[in-house]
């Protein structure tokens, strides 16, 4: 049971008071406005002599290299100064044609089993909407892009 009379509330042992008398004295407004002269141009804004000067150094030692590894794998390094750093190229984006039936979500159930289910396309269906870039409908074998591969190399030796 809470009790019948709170504590009160304790007082605070500092408390900030507001400016007294004339409220500008903390105003840094200068009267003499600032014009524009030919010489802006050669000036950075926001960067003194001492940034510019580091940054122009920073620059000149940075040494950065290319490291052909492998057929197709690169490192990049650079060196500034006393730091350094490498890593790798990005990874390659996703094929166009996947084609992969493993990455296709699930087909929905059906609520009773169909009389006449849907007879499966043949291989050299499959083969034709691959090649086409057409997503690889259900039943089509999850080689497909393998099969195509194969289909159009004996393609080439019948030609020859």
């Amino acid at each position: 049971m809470p009790a019948a009379n709170p504590s009160p509330a304790p007082t605070p042992d500092y408390v900030a008071r507001g400016v007294d008398g004339d409220t500008k004295v903390m105003q840094h407004s200068s009267p003499v406005k600032y014009q524009a002269t030919r010489f802006d141009k050669d000036w950075d804004r926001g960067e003194d002599i001492v940034d510019s000067a580091l940054r122009k150094v920073v620059e000149k030692a940075t040494v950065k290299h290319t490291f052909h590894v492998a057929p197709g794998v690169r490192i990049h390094c650079t060196v500034a100064l006393f730091v350094g750093g490498c890593g790798g190229d990005p990874p390659p984006p996703p094929s166009a044609k996947d084609g992969d039936e493993r990455l296709n979500m699930a087909p929905s159930s059906l609520l009773a089993p169909s009389p006449n289910p849907p007879k499966p396309p043949s291989e050299a269906e499959c083969i034709a909407i691959y090649r086409d870039g057409k997503p690889l409908p259900h039943g089509c074998p999850v080689d497909t892009p393998n099969r195509s591969v194969d289909a159009e190399l004996r393609e080439r030796e019948a030609k020859h």
